[in-house]
């Protein structure tokens, strides 16, 4: 494999024989193309709680992965991101194993050329040519930017033996905490080699943090090198040996992850995709439109598009429910086709909720019909102490349908109106509803 062959050639540089200083520097200029080669492979356990009254129970865990895409260096806006860039994933697999559970991941193909932004710990990516599904962000977000990894480099021209501590940033890029709490990295330039007119780098980094990630309290035990092309620039090869170690409240192991990775970075080499002409009527900026959410589930057997502030937080029994980052929530109610209520029944059975609520209804639109299939009214109302928009759809299609009733804060009435209404516009039933 070409990334193979890349490392057997770093293998062989001669060493130099000067010792003089040296600045090692990740570039990242605007419009340098590149290609990335990564493996990863994971192996541990996770202590799962059975019952109050028993021992928890020991799961095994494993995994691996395989990343291949080409990347060209794109000019972020300060206010946006930190890093920016455009890919195109030739290869991303994800094979995980937990129990007896084996899961694979990838992308789909109409998404594989994406932007991926970063902006201090949070990473956005998008796709200019349609919605990404959550768990491909999820996917994504474990994937390494490279020029984020800056911090792994001294700030001053440095000699073979000269160490100096990795940045917080450089620390959350590698292990994907949310917030390092203790530890450091401490990193040492361990030579320079000469591998024909190139001239590489070798910095080694060995440590122990902890902070806390999204699954709780962690620490990490990372020890590795990564190779930095004095010529071009840029990080080239990154190495990776870790444990990972979930703690319990009180501060205790609840599970153990071994990993591995090798990251390899070629300059000058991409796909056609990348090119200028390929990218010029392509929208690189984050918007409303680009940056919405494909959800489609053949378990519940419907989908739609949503905005990111939206998230579907649980499913069953014939019902969806999805909250707002802005307080707002939405119940979806599933039905076959011959028991979607008809819309002024709907309105009735809304307004008897909202007054055995003992709530003040306000005002009324609709109903109306917004497209084929789809009606909606509103009903604004003081319910307690607090002044909301209660907004409703209901939703025909020859497999099923649906009823929405939505939460809205008077504050945020507009804005979650106009998101409810694409939501209702795109979803569809994917299959029969009534289980025929």
């Amino acid at each position: 494999m070409r990334h193979l062959s890349l490392l057997g050639l770093i293998a062989v540089g001669t060493a130099a024989s000067a010792d003089e200083p040296v600045r090692l520097v990740e570039k990242s200029t605007p419009d340098t193309v590149y290609q990335v080669y990564s493996t990863a492979v994971i192996d541990g356990y996770l202590m799962t709680p059975v019952a109050k009254d028993r021992p928890p129970e020991r799961i095994k865990i494993s995994g691996k992965s395989q990343i291949d895409y080409s990347e060209r260096i794109l000019r972020p806006d300060p206010r946006e991101a930190d890093h920016k860039s455009l890919r195109v994933y030739e290869r991303i697999d994800f094979r995980k194993t937990a129990g007896d559970r084996t899961d694979e991941m990838t992308l789909r193909p109409a998404i594989r050329r994406l932007v991926m932004m970063k902006r201090g710990k949070d990473k956005l990516p998008f796709s200019p040519d349609g919605p990404l599904m959550w768990g491909e962000i999820e996917m994504l977000r474990t994937d390494f930017i490279v020029p984020a990894l800056t911090g792994m480099l001294s700030d001053r021209a440095v000699r073979p033996g000269d160490t100096w501590k990795a940045s917080t940033g450089a620390i959350v890029e590698l292990t994907d905490m949310e917030k390092v709490v203790a530890g450091e990295l401490e990193c040492k330039l361990e030579k320079v080699d000469s591998i024909g007119t190139r001239r590489v780098a070798e910095v080694s980094f060995d440590g122990t943090v902890s902070g806390v990630d999204e699954d709780g309290p962690v620490k990490h035990k990372l020890t590795g090198k990564l190779l930095v092309d004095l010529s071009g620039q840029c990080i080239s090869y990154i190495k990776i040996n870790g444990e990972r170690f979930l703690l319990d409240g009180d501060g205790k192991e609840a599970g153990k992850i071994t990993g591995k990775l090798e990251l390899s970075r070629v300059a000058g080499a991409g796909s056609k995709a990348l090119s200028d002409a390929a990218i010029k009527a392509l929208d690189l900026n984050p918007s409303e439109e680009n940056t919405c959410l494909l959800y489609d589930s053949a378990e519940t057997g419907v989908s739609f598009i949503h905005p990111r502030n939206w998230r579907v937080v649980r499913t069953g029994n014939g019902q969806m429910t999805l909250d707002d980052t802005n307080g707002a929530g939405l119940l979806i109610t599933l039905s076959a086709a011959d028991t979607v209520p008809a819309t002024r029944t709907y309105l009735g059975e809304a307004q008897k909720d909202l007054d055995d609520r003992k709530a003040s209804v306000t005002a009324r639109t609709g109903p109306e019909r917004i497209v084929e299939g789809v009606d909606r009214f509103t009903l604004d109302a003081d319910l307690g102490k607090e002044r909301v928009t209660m907004a409703y759809f209901v939703i025909r299609q020859e497999q099923g349908g649906a009823t929405f009733a939505a939460r809205i804060p008077a504050a945020h009435k507009e804005a979650r109106l106009k998101e409810l209404e694409k939501l209702a516009r795109t979803f569809k039933v994917t299959r029969r509803l009534d289980g025929k």
